[in-house]
């Protein structure tokens, strides 16, 4: 049973600016509990649960699944919307994937897949499910304001495990998928292509699963 109307549209509104902030405490507690390798995993898994239980709690079970159907009309300018899709996989693949390839080696890009697919998934549900299914027609609520959460929220773990080129590339990457795959996702009324280009993005990030998520040797977190 869904909560009452007002109740969901004022914690959906509430949502971007509440989970960069629950988490920060979140993966505190796991850094200090677990040690900074283990506790940034942790600290993912927490968040996964988070995005998933807040987006069926928001949107409920039947609109989740329904937004990741195929929309049942193309949508209106549809070169923009390819562009605008295919840019961040594109640019993962240039940067992140064939430059770390080889000396990452097929178990971290089997790892890099798997934990690409999760996270996109994960946040494509929340980042824009909520919004969509709650504000489809705002442009601040159902779009903006949830991609400037989306952008927020990368600053969490980069807290723990900062990134080899920096926090700046990071946070314009999320930016540029948030305000996009934001517009993209409202113009469709669908999650299916967005979260497509966003598991094919996350998945190029095999320097990061073998640094951060595969086996270390003795004595390294």
């Amino acid at each position: 049973m869904n909560p009452p109307r007002t109740w969901r549209r004022t914690a959906a509104a509430l949502m971007p600016a509440a989970v960069p902030a629950l988490m920060v405490p979140v993966f505190r507690f796991t850094v200090r509990r677990f040690g900074k390798r283990r506790g940034y995993q942790a600290g993912f898994a927490a968040y996964w649960a988070v995005c998933w239980s807040v987006a069926l709690v928001l949107a409920g079970r039947r609109r989740l699944v329904d937004l990741w159907h195929a929309p049942a009309a193309a949508p209106q300018g549809r070169a923009l919307m390819w562009s605008i899709l295919l840019i961040p996989p594109a640019g993962a693949i240039a940067t992140e994937l064939i430059p770390n390839a080889r000396k990452a080696g097929p178990e971290a890009a089997l790892a890099a897949v798997g934990i690409g697919v999760t996270n996109a998934l994960a946040e494509e549900a929340l980042w824009r499910g909520v919004p969509l299914a709650v504000f489809p027609d705002r442009k601040v609520q159902g779009w903006l304001w949830p991609s400037l959460g989306f952008t927020a929220w990368h600053l969490v773990p980069l807290a723990v495990r900062p990134h080899a080129r920096g926090r700046w590339p990071v946070l314009l990457g999320a930016g540029l998928i948030g305000v996009g795959y934001g517009w993209a996702a409202q113009r469709s009324g669908s999650l299916l292509a967005v979260s497509i280009a966003h598991a094919a993005t996350d998945s190029c990030g095999v320097r990061a699963a073998r640094n951060a998520w595969l086996p270390q040797g003795p004595g390294r977190e």
